[in-house]
């Protein structure tokens, strides 16, 4: 018989067998049967521990490694305070579509998370609490059911469209003891649908599908993060360009078809919006069509009896969810693209351009001459255009841009030019200010031969700004990019637009001369501090010498970033009045 082990022995195993690498968490006593093997076994395992400052930004941590890797990464937290901690940055990830499982710890069971009446110190109702943020919520109540709830968790964080698994285990479970042969710890591939093959769509209906992109007079792509969550950009383009079909991407699509693309449009402006609405057939893929997509119905949309959908996703409770489906087609958009390619070839010859292509493209180019002509303006001082077109011309195409921040997200809509083979990420689906920097440190993590910078607002800067040491110790050289501005900029555009005015004494304004640049110096990074546009480049390639987390400050016109590009739209979208837009 084997030599009994502790639970949180059992548990670490369960995660080497899931290809765990490294569990983020600021553990406490209740961890300790954890820990001990932890450090044991270290180079058995290949698991190792990075500690944040705060357990929400370890959740967003973990969103921006998963959202590179593409594999599920792995949070904890500690009864009581840091269960609550970890809450925020799970709503987060879960809106956002990322999978991760959080695993938090209750006091032995005797006074738990069952018996919150008894005034047990760091007690509540965990599983409760969490069941409403995340997409699964369970218990394990015995260390036999260790590795059976681990597998069940990644199943849910992974399987259809993934999320947040929450798995609760008390300290008596972990500290408990029982015989390894008695268990059963399976590889992924023997449990996990979505670990062994990318799912298929049903072949009548791609057969469908294929014929009225084929037949259509002026049929588009609209590509959202599940055509990024699923790395299908090569079938994507090479599906597009047979069919000289455009391109529009959502707020999480960015990184799934080249912004300077002969087929790319914008969706926000002219040119995406008359082909969005003369179009007779449009290919979603990966998106539920929602509020900052107008949820696809009129009138930034055509009615549906004129334009038919065809709709991609890997969760069928997403099809014709917000606008009926004509046909839909369940699974993995990296299987599903490479069905419809092979169906579409056995139809038709390769298209020329479409005819209405340079039209769009004209719309198109005259708002980018537009705004170009507005950013150039802003150079000393400057506007948050002003950065983002510097970051485009300087960055290439295996970079990786974190945006955070609310007008400096608005910003990134209309400038930041995403290139074939970069990354992009953000918050749109839950709006969720200060995840900018530990996203970034999960995105180097993840690729840390790729460089990895952040666009942030100063006051979304604000909510994860001690995680700067984190990246100092963790050796994660990200490069954060401040837009200092002085004030909750959203806020403040929203103020002026209500009352015509700014109202001060609603603290809209943050405390004049912080110098982000030198906050980071104390915390052992770099530091920049720029003003003019042309300071801009060479404090990036500073940056990026020196190897290590650099803050580059920027002092922005506050009156610039009042009405951002796109805020006119932003309006509408969150109002549905559409008038005088479109």
């Amino acid at each position: 018989m084997s030599d009994k082990i502790k639970g949180g022995e059992l548990l670490l195993r369960c995660l080497q067998q899931e290809k765990v690498k490294h569990i983020h968490a600021i553990t406490d006593g209740t961890y300790m049967s954890m820990l001990e093997p932890l450090e044991r076994l270290q180079e058995e395992l290949g698991i190792r521990l990075l500690v944040p400052r705060h357990e929400a930004a370890a959740a967003h941590l973990c969103d921006g490694y998963a959202r590179v890797s593409g594999e599920p990464a792995v949070v904890m937290a500690c009864a009581g305070p840091g269960a609550a901690n970890l809450i925020s940055g799970l709503l987060c990830t879960q809106a956002e579509g990322s999978p991760l499982v959080a695993i938090t710890t209750t006091r032995r069971s005797e006074i738990g998370d069952s018996y919150p009446q008894q005034a047990a110190m760091q007690v509540g109702d965990q599983h409760g609490t969490f069941k409403a943020a995340v997409k699964w919520s369970g218990k394990v109540d015995h260390w036999h059911r260790i590795p059976d709830m681990v597998r069940h968790a990644f199943r849910m964080a992974t399987t259809g469209c993934p999320g947040v698994a929450h798995l609760l285990i008390p300290q008596d479970v972990l500290d408990g003891l029982g015989d390894p042969d008695a268990v059963e710890i399976q590889a992924p591939q023997a449990y996990r649908f979505s670990a062994q093959l990318k799912q298929k769509a049903n072949d009548e209906a791609i057969q469908q599908a294929a014929k009225m992109l084929v037949d259509a007079n002026l049929a588009m792509a609209y590509a959202g993060n599940g055509c990024v969550r699923a790395f299908a950009q090569a079938e994507l383009s090479e599906l597009v360009e047979y069919l000289s079909m455009p391109v529009l991407k959502t707020g999480h699509g960015m990184s799934a078809f080249p912004c300077g693309h002969e087929l790319a449009l914008n969706a926000g402006n002219l040119g995406g919006m008359v082909c969005r609405l003369e179009s007779d057939v449009v290919l979603v893929i990966g998106s539920r069509l929602g509020e900052l997509s107008a949820f696809g119905r009129e009138p930034a949309w055509s009615d549906s009896a004129k334009t038919k959908m065809i709709q991609i996703d890997s969760e069928p409770a997403n099809i014709g969810l917000n606008r009926p489906a004509d046909i839909g087609l369940v699974g993995d958009a990296k299987a599903v693209l490479a069905q419809l390619i092979e169906a579409v070839k056995g139809l038709t010859a390769k298209r020329e351009k479409h005819p209405r292509m340079d039209e769009f493209k004209g719309y198109q180019a005259q708002a980018r001459d537009n705004l170009d002509a507005h950013i150039a303006q802003y150079q000393d001082p400057l506007c948050v255009g002003t950065v983002y077109a510097e970051c485009n011309r300087f960055y290439g195409n295996d970079a990786i841009a974190v945006v955070d921040g609310g007008n400096t997200s608005w910003w990134s809509v209309s400038c930041h030019q995403v290139k074939e083979g970069a990354i992009a990420m953000g918050t749109p689906n839950y709006g969720h200010l200060g995840a900018g920097l530990p996203h970034a440190m999960g995105a180097k993590l993840a690729a840390p031969e790729r460089p990895v910078y952040c666009v942030t607002g100063d006051s979304a800067f604000g909510f994860n700004i001690q995680e700067l040491e984190t990246a100092v110790r963790e050796d994660l050289p990200v490069v954060i990019l401040v837009m200092v501005d002085g004030a909750w900029g959203m806020e403040k555009t929203a103020q002026k637009r209500t009352w015509g005015r700014e109202a001060p004494w609603f603290g809209v304004f943050n405390a004049p001369e912080i110098r982000y640049d030198k906050v980071c110096e104390a915390m052992g990074g770099h530091g920049e501090f720029v003003t003019t546009a042309a300071e801009i480049r060479p404090a990036l390639e500073r940056s990026i010498a020196v190897n290590r987390v650099s803050v580059i400050h920027c002092v922005i016109d506050p009156d610039s970033n009042v009405w951002p590009p796109g805020i006119e739209m932003w309006n509408a979208l969150r109002s549905g009045n559409f008038e005088g837009l479109i």
